[in-house]
């Protein structure tokens, strides 16, 4: 009973401990992404070539590239940059589960096509320069019978990801073969 009225005695002390506790977590978690060190693009821009595909090993407990990286899927990774001129990335997604994607420096998905099922689908993007000026022609788009998907990136720089499904060992080689194929490249104006 003793007990009962210390506590009872202090409980507007605990009260505001509590509350004070609750605020400090809750800014906190909103200040972490602000004081971590670097963003995604920002880590992952020190260790990516400019306009070309790195394949990055598959997953193992311990060695992983990228934060929660699947165990399940390979990934080819391009840092692109249109401060020179437009860039054009090309990859065949062989089957379901293939995936490009584009992303903007900030983080932001701009552009993303799936494999589809039963059938490989060839992917062709021109990334411009953010704005909608005209460049010019472009030398890949007078090429006969492309389908070359136009868009304007939101930043100057950003990522193409490649991600593709791993099926079982046997289908290794076919894998890894299909994220060689994959290109990042420059274009002149």
């Amino acid at each position: 009973m003793r007990h009962f009225h210390f506590l009872l005695a202090r409980w507007p002390y605990l009260l505001a401990a509590v509350l004070a506790a609750g605020i400090v977590h809750i800014l906190t978690t909103f200040l972490m992404p602000y004081l971590a060190g670097g963003d995604a693009y920002a880590r992952l821009s020190r260790s990516l070539p400019t306009n070309a595909f790195v394949i990055f090993p598959p997953a193992r407990v311990g060695a992983q590239v990228l934060p929660y990286q699947a165990p399940d899927v390979r990934y080819a990774i391009c840092r692109f940059d249109t401060t020179a001129g437009p860039v054009v990335v090309s990859a065949t997604l062989q089957d379901i589960g293939w995936t490009l994607s584009l992303y903007a420096a900030t983080g932001e998905s701009f552009y993303a096509v799936p494999g589809g099922g039963g059938k490989t689908v060839d992917v062709r993007v021109l990334v411009l320069p953010p704005g909608d000026n005209f460049l010019g022609y472009v030398p890949e788009r007078r090429e006969a019978n492309t389908s070359l998907t136009q868009l304007h990136a939101p930043t100057h720089g950003g990522l193409a990801v490649l991600r593709a499904p791993i099926k079982g060992r046997a289908f290794a080689a076919e894998i890894e073969q299909g994220l060689r194929r994959a290109t990042c490249r420059q274009q002149p104006f």
